[in-house]
């Protein structure tokens, strides 16, 4: 994946066909798991605090939906364009925010679903966390692409 071309309002991107395809494959699967979010405070465990850790969890599984439909709207015809040698990716301002929403959720999310290891020294003990460890590096390969192009 690389940067093709930039203006103030649009970035194109050239993947070949193998990137493209993983790509909309993660787009079409997403979410991949169901997050819980953080414990609010290791003290409490008041009334209130349950509500609060009910209202967040809440929320989370709202943004996820919204996040999913408009990651959905990423899969477009309009953003796409076939070429001989692969694709050409096109994104505005708000569609490149929400790529790297979905892909941060991705990455992150299977981080925790492998148990947060210090990954430097993580090594896959069944297909599972080999298929997560190895999700979690691609969606990371196209995170940095988008935020720092090869030049």
């Amino acid at each position: 994946m690389r940067l093709v071309a930039q203006s103030s309002q649009t970035w194109e991107y050239h993947l070949d066909q193998n990137e493209a395809d993983i790509l909309l494959g993660l787009l079409k699967q997403f979410p991949l798991n169901e997050m819980e979010p953080a414990q609010i405070s290791r003290m409490g465990h008041d009334d209130q605090a349950a509500e609060r850790q009910k209202l967040l969890a809440e929320l989370l599984a709202e943004h996820r939906e919204e996040l999913r439909t408009l990651g959905l709207g990423l899969l477009a015809a309009d953003k796409w364009e076939q070429r001989e040698n692969g694709c050409r990716l096109t994104l505005d301002a708000g569609s490149r925010e929400i790529l790297l929403q979905v892909l941060n959720d991705v990455r992150v999310g299977c981080w925790y679903a492998l148990g947060q290891p210090e990954l430097e020294d993580f090594r896959p003990a069944a297909k599972r966390e080999l298929w997560q460890y190895n999700l979690m590096e691609v969606a990371g390969y196209f995170e940095a692409n988008l935020l720092e192009p090869e030049e």
